[in-house]
């Protein structure tokens, strides 16, 4: 809550009230204490009076979809009702401008209510982050009958948005991803196939004899053999570490991290999957979670989620995927290839890290 006090007002009222009390005390009578007494009750009326235009305005806020993705404009829809008996005189009202942009309702916007009178604005709306976060209409400010002072008060009720992340090539560009994938899928580079493969070197002493291509080596006239191809890598690992959220989810920064945090994880699945390469997601939703895209149709049953399905829910959560994150990172990890995104890095850390 902030108060701002009218100068102007406060001043007149003081000088009123000193002539009230002059008055009183010159001519006395029932006349002048009267006027006394409604100078002395200004100030609590006024205060009664801005707790009834509080307590009985009704607002609520709408989006025409349950759940839209940044960037995309939407109808936004906001009604003002006033179920009291007194008037609402200029009311602000102040919009989440640092979050969503508003096209057709100004932030500071005032507004006048009779009784029971109901009002109505439409405008389209556009949400600038990723996650789930309050947007539209988040303060109101009231002015008492007599300007004394404006209150900015919140909205009893706060509209939550679910926003999905847009879908880029943002991960393509750090992971270089059409470098680590073929049409058969991943290769280590210290594994190799059990069965030769088609390449040929120089036979060394302690090379099997199975792996001798004879005909090869008559044409050199020295031994020759198959040496293994390059084994492939049956998975792909993308360990989702976010950030545990500081007690007030509303603040900017965090909001700003998870935006380009999920972008990123986002971006990385779209590209395996689109591609029909297996990727398997390990994620905090409540517990530590699990589930494998490898396609279009798995791709967007992750996609749903993940804008407000990234949480929490426990100290032991977090603990585990601070594990998982720790042990991936300190050990070769065979026939496998982890990639741990991270959504708030130490200083001079990078936020994707490869663990082959």
């Amino acid at each position: 809550m902030n108060v701002q006090i009218h100068k102007r007002g406060v001043i007149a009222y003081l000088i009123g009230l000193v002539l009230s009390v002059i008055f009183a005390s010159y001519y006395g009578g029932p006349a002048s204490f009267v006027w006394l007494y409604g100078m002395l009750l200004v100030i609590p009326v006024s205060i009664l009076y801005t707790l009834l235009n509080y307590r009985f305005l009704n607002i609520f806020q709408e989006i025409e979809v349950y759940k839209l993705t940044k960037g995309e404009e939407h109808r936004y829809r906001v009604l003002f009702e006033n179920v009291g008996l007194f008037p609402v005189h200029q009311m602000g009202i102040f919009t989440l401008d640092d979050r969503c942009n508003l096209y057709a309702i100004e932030n500071g916007h005032k507004l006048s209510l009779d009784s029971h009178q109901k009002q109505e604005l439409m405008s389209g709306i556009t949400c600038k982050y990723a996650g789930a976060y309050n947007i539209g209409i988040d303060k109101i400010s009231l002015t008492d009958p007599f300007f004394l002072y404006t209150v900015e008060l919140d909205v009893q009720y706060n509209f939550r948005a679910i926003v999905r992340p847009q879908i880029t090539d943002v991960a393509t560009k750090v992971l270089d991803i059409e470098n680590l994938i073929n049409n058969t899928g991943l290769k280590s580079n210290r594994l190799f196939e059990d069965i030769p493969g088609s390449d040929i070197r120089p036979y060394i002493k302690g090379d099997s004899l199975n792996t001798i291509n004879w005909k090869v080596s008559a044409k050199q006239g020295n031994l020759m053999v198959r040496t293994p191809d390059k084994m492939e890598k049956r998975t792909v690992t993308i360990l989702m570490e976010a950030a545990n959220p500081p007690e007030n989810r509303e603040d900017l920064d965090y909001l700003k991290k998870r935006d380009i945090f999920l972008e990123f994880v986002v971006s990385a699945a779209w590209h395996f999957g689109e591609q029909s390469v297996p990727v398997r997601l390990i994620y905090p939703s409540g517990d530590v979670k699990e589930t494998t895209v490898d396609s279009k149709e798995s791709f967007m049953e992750f996609y749903s989620i993940v804008a407000d399905g990234i949480f929490y829910g426990s100290s032991k959560a977090v603990n585990e995927i601070r594990r998982l994150a720790t042990e991936r990172r300190s050990k070769v990890n065979e026939g496998d290839t982890w990639i741990i995104i991270r959504e708030n890095p130490d200083e001079g850390e990078s936020s994707c890290i490869i663990c082959g």
